[in-house]
């Protein structure tokens, strides 16, 4: 188990299919992590304990352009981006009580703003994961039933993959803004081994 480390904390962005739950469980066998937190449960408590309150997080985010009008680009990203802000003061809170413990953990979302998280930059080893090609991301999602969500059907998602992509193409947009690392997963036990490469370099660790 890593101890006395300055980084605790692995905070990976992505949408669906692009093998986020998968590396974040390689990672966490690889590095001795045995916290590991999903997004999409943190969104399921939040929606649950006050419907009212989180209203804006009772739609699928492929569908919160319908809070605010017409299927537009501009209401789905605004859409993305109010539930982000929900979503990121839960992260906020449970990075804090993860760095104040000293107890390594590994976080995956889809909301992944940066500029959400700089007062815990020091503290994270964060990276996004995304798939340039769309024909292989949306092969990735119909197969996901395969690995990681034996019943939740890819095709439901891969039917909103425009939304998707477009909430891909603004969160990468970011990450170049705040020169996050990303990392392509189209062939991914590549991707996969170097994600971990990059990961023990910013822990400072050789496993």
């Amino acid at each position: 188990m890593m101890s006395g480390r300055r980084k605790k904390v692995i905070f990976i962005g992505g949408t669906p299919g692009v093998g986020k739950t998968s590396i974040s469980g390689y990672l966490a066998k690889a590095l001795g992590i045995d916290l590991v937190l999903s997004g999409d449960y943190l969104r399921e408590f939040l929606r649950g304990s006050d419907p009212e309150r989180f209203r804006n997080l009772s739609v699928s985010v492929y569908d919160s352009w319908k809070l605010y009008g017409e299927r537009t680009r501009e209401n789905l990203l605004k859409g993305f981006m109010d539930q982000a802000v929900v979503m990121n003061r839960g992260f906020e809170s449970i990075i804090s009580r993860s760095v104040s413990n000293g107890e390594p953990l590994i976080v995956e979302t889809l909301y992944y703003v940066p500029n959400f998280l700089e007062t815990f930059f020091h503290s994270l080893v964060t990276f996004y994961l995304y798939i340039g090609d769309e024909s292989t991301h949306r092969l990735h999602l119909n197969e996901r039933t395969r690995f990681t969500h034996p019943d939740s059907p890819g095709e439901r998602l891969s039917a909103h993959l425009d939304e998707y992509r477009e909430i891909m193409n603004t969160s990468m947009d970011l990450c170049n803004e705040h020169g996050i690392k990303t990392f392509d997963t189209s062939d991914f036990i590549s991707a996969r081994d170097r994600i971990l490469i990059y990961v023990k370099q910013e822990f400072g660790n050789e496993h």
